[in-house]
């Protein structure tokens, strides 16, 4: 039997049962006052290539929620070779991403040097930047697994991501992956985000993935930020952190969302009973109502595990506390990284989350369930919230 663990705050107590290896880290009773000065080394390390798209999305987080410009400085492939080098002492989860990863075309050789390392690596694209022959590159480089984001049937996704033809040139690579016989035991995933275009025909856009042949699909809840929730946070980064907050409103994102028809179609999907799909969050219609209604504001249960298990890496090479908040840290070329993970402005901002209870108030509507403790204790918990 697993042994339980108490994570940060003596309320909360997990079986980590289900924990993917090398993601979690444990901080036991003793160790919960000192929880902000732990000496770590991150298991997972997230790499943002670039904050450039070649789509549109009508929902996309960076475009709608976050300050940060797409363009700007991007790190060269022989810097990002030598910060891998760093972390070449043990195996680590690598997840490349941006923007959208496959504008750059040195993206197979950067998959190839991490897979070298003996490293784990996801990389998620929209499929459009990627043609046949650089997917096939990316599976000799040894790639373990593709997130593509699909988010309707062929029309809708094209009009969701503003280009006409996504749907079908990304099908097309996706057909080369299944087909290669570099393949192997790799994993195919899509990922679609709920939102207003599609939450009304989720089934049938279930359909048309589950078509392609993906090994897995998961569903994602919206995220966007609530304006009572980014002033709470600002707040707090200019009291506590000394700060500004790199994020903007975006809770008109939810509206249009009818909560009994997008449980509806979250019930038609689950009737399938198909073991490769997941909703991230997996709301019951109550808690949909809360999620999707700007003007009520809830607590999750559970913590966020991020700043202690996790490095995410901008374009530049800046060190922030994940992409969605953005909150920069250090820089990756600018001295010992891992100094820095372990110094005064990541100890700051872990004080600030365990004074919070876990999640600061911008968090209430992320779906990231991998950083939160409560994933690991049930199906149920990852998704418990609390009005108020």
């Amino acid at each position: 039997m697993a042994e339980k663990v108490e994570y940060l705050t003596p309320s909360f107590k997990f079986t980590p049962a289900r924990a993917s290896p090398g993601l979690y880290i444990s901080v036991t009773p003793d160790k919960m006052k000192n929880a902000a000065t732990l000496k770590l080394d991150p298991d997972y390390v997230a790499i943002d290539t670039t904050y450039r798209c070649n789509l549109a999305c009508a929902f996309c987080f960076m475009a709608k929620s976050s300050r940060r410009k797409p363009t700007g400085k991007e790190l060269p492939l022989a810097v990002w070779k030598k910060f891998i080098d760093t972390l070449s002492s043990r195996r680590r989860e690598f997840y490349i991403a941006g923007g959208e990863p496959g504008i750059r075309k040195d993206l197979p050789e950067l998959v190839a040097y991490i897979k070298k390392g003996g490293h784990r690596c996801l990389v998620n694209t929209n499929g459009c930047s990627l043609d046949i022959k650089t997917a096939g590159k990316l599976l000799e480089a040894g790639l373990d697994e593709i997130a593509v984001s699909f988010h309707g049937t062929p029309e809708l996704h094209d009009r969701i991501v503003g280009r006409k033809g996504a749907f079908a040139k990304t099908a097309a690579v996706c057909a080369a992956i299944n087909s290669s016989p570099l393949k192997g035991v790799k994993h195919l995933t899509f990922w679609c985000a709920i939102n207003a275009a599609n939450h009304d025909r989720l089934y049938s856009v279930y359909k048309a993935l589950r078509a392609l042949g993906p090994d897995h699909i998961a569903f994602n809840q919206l995220d966007f930020i609530r304006e009572k929730d980014r002033k709470k946070t600002a707040a707090l980064f200019k009291n506590s952190l000394g700060s500004g907050l790199n994020l903007r409103t975006s809770e008109s994102m939810s509206d249009g969302i009818s909560v009994p028809k997008l449980a509806a179609e979250t019930a038609r999907i689950k009737a399938e009973k198909d073991p490769s799909i997941r909703f991230d969050l997996d709301l019951t219609e109550k808690e949909m109502k809360l999620w999707y209604d700007p003007k009520t504001g809830f607590t999750k249960q559970g913590f966020c595990l991020g700043q202690w298990n996790s490095v995410w890496v901008g374009p530049n090479g800046d060190m922030v506390s994940c992409q969605p908040l953005g909150h920069v840290m250090g820089n990756i070329t600018q001295g010992d990284w891992l100094k820095t993970y372990n110094g005064p402005a990541y100890r700051k901002f872990r004080e600030l989350l365990i004074k919070q209870g876990g999640f600061l108030p911008t968090c209430s509507r992320c779906g990231r369930t991998s950083y939160t403790s409560a994933h690991l204790e049930s199906p149920g918990a990852a998704r418990t919230l609390k009005k108020g």
